[in-house]
């Protein structure tokens, strides 16, 4: 069987692709002090899932799979997966993370039937030609995502090198 339906939601509706697409719940921010000093990079919410008052979640079900996605940009990220001949190996998905991590990944939670080659070609070309998918990017295109918010990074040791880096533009600037 194969369906797809959209639902809207005020609040971000997070599926197991979310994070791997570039939702962030969490980040690390620099902030300057009452004299302009930099302290250490603070642990914040992330502006990413309140950047909108309503979300479209996209539910696709294809010969028994069923899938979700958020955004656009989880789409585009499954099919890209999904398009190579050779699945790629759990670490090589979760390159630069820590030991562990390539169980957390979607793919290595996806069903065996989902991942013979011939279902593959499959579901992207079913992705690419359902109206819901369609009407799925237009509601996003009017006003995109965000992906990167000034100041917000993904990791303390890159919030503290921005920091350090913009400290350095100002002693140059005076």
């Amino acid at each position: 069987m194969k369906s797809a339906k959209l639902s809207y939601h005020s609040s971000f509706p997070w599926t197991p692709i979310s994070g791997w697409a570039g939702a962030r719940g969490y980040g690390w921010a620099y902030l300057s002090g009452p004299g302009g000093q930099f302290r250490r990079p603070k642990f914040i919410k992330h502006p990413f899932p309140t950047q909108r008052r309503l979300w479209c979640l996209l539910k696709v079900e294809f010969n028994g799979i069923k899938l979700d996605f958020a955004t656009p940009q989880e789409v585009d990220h499954f099919r890209n997966v999904m398009r190579r001949k050779v699945l790629p190996s759990g670490h090589a998905l979760v390159s630069g993370r820590a030991v562990g991590r390539p169980n957390n990944h979607w793919l290595s939670r996806l069903p065996k039937k989902a991942k013979p080659w011939k279902f593959r070609e499959a579901i992207c070309r079913y992705l690419e030609e359902v109206p819901e998918v369609r009407e799925f990017r237009s509601f996003y295109a009017e006003n995109p995502i965000r992906m990167q918010f000034e100041g917000m990074f993904d990791t303390s040791s890159d919030a503290r090198a921005a920091a350090k880096e913009a400290e350095a533009v100002q002693l140059e600037c005076g």
